[in-house]
């Protein structure tokens, strides 16, 4: 991470500067001073990049209802989890599927659509228009809102359908498609009530992968930062050639700026 790279910087020049700076509170701004700097730099990269969704309606312009409220929507599911105010930035891409994965969980479906299996993908492309494009994931969440809210007609009465959706790095990647799942209603291919059907053990199987590697997910990155922790301060300490004293203004400074990066890495 650069402002990790920027905040051990400042650390090292403290170290052989310390006449320049008087307190904690000095080294505490010029941290703060690092961090927006490094976020102003970064918003401008993004604006140089036209968002998948402006670039859609740009090319269709009689589609821009539809994809502004596939948007609106995909931002109310945002809003209900609380997710548009979480930072994307400080996530790594494990992270970010692991959360996207949670929002794509919470969007309920219409009762119609009870009996439907839904197995979607997105590419690699995809994730990442995803996690530096804020529009487009909100289309993505706001696409599945709108399709998992459709009344189908009869939806109860036969044996559901099975629903793919898989998203690329534009709205034009995006491919939908549903087949009736279930035999042609030959009494000798029905199974049994209790009996699982092959689509209904594949979702399960799904289900479980998905579970397990947010799980693993989210013990990496718990891992990781442990890892960085312990490393800045054993770095910090051989730089400084073990001059820190553990009652010194030094040693408080070191200790204020790991834990301002363990708080900077949790959020």
């Amino acid at each position: 991470m650069n402002i990790t790279n920027n905040m051990s910087m400042i650390l090292n020049s403290y170290m052989r500067n310390n006449k320049n700076i008087t307190s904690s509170a000095d080294f505490a701004q010029k941290l703060r001073e690092t961090k927006q700097t490094q976020k102003k730099d970064t918003s401008q990269i993004k604006e140089k990049i036209e968002s998948a969704v402006a670039e859609y309606k740009r090319k269709h312009p009689d589609d821009t209802y539809n994809v502004d409220r596939q948007v609106n929507a995909g931002k109310a599911v945002l809003s209900k989890n609380g997710a548009d105010k979480v930072s994307r930035d400080d996530m790594t891409m494990e992270e970010y599927k692991s959360f996207i994965t949670g929002l794509m969980n919470s969007i309920p479906f219409h009762p119609t659509q009870q009996k439907d299996t839904e197995i979607w993908s997105i590419s690699e492309k995809g994730w990442e228009q995803m996690k530096n494009d804020p529009d487009y994931e909100a289309w993505v969440l706001g696409y599945t809102s709108l399709n998992r809210s459709v009344n189908i007609p009869f939806g109860l009465s036969g044996a559901g359908r099975l629903c793919t959706e898989n998203f690329g790095a534009s709205i034009e990647e995006h491919i939908g498609q549903s087949v009736p799942m279930g035999g042609s209603g030959n009494k000798t291919s029905k199974k049994s009530d209790n009996e699982e059907s092959w689509w209904e053990k594949r979702h399960k199987l799904y289900e479980k992968m998905m579970k397990e590697q947010m799980e693993k997910s989210i013990k990496n990155a718990q891992a990781r930062r442990i890892s960085e922790q312990k490393q800045y301060y054993e770095q910090a300490l051989a730089e400084n050639n073990g001059l820190i004293q553990p009652l010194g203004g030094e040693h408080q400074i070191l200790q204020a700026l790991i834990a301002y990066q363990s708080n900077f890495l949790i959020q």
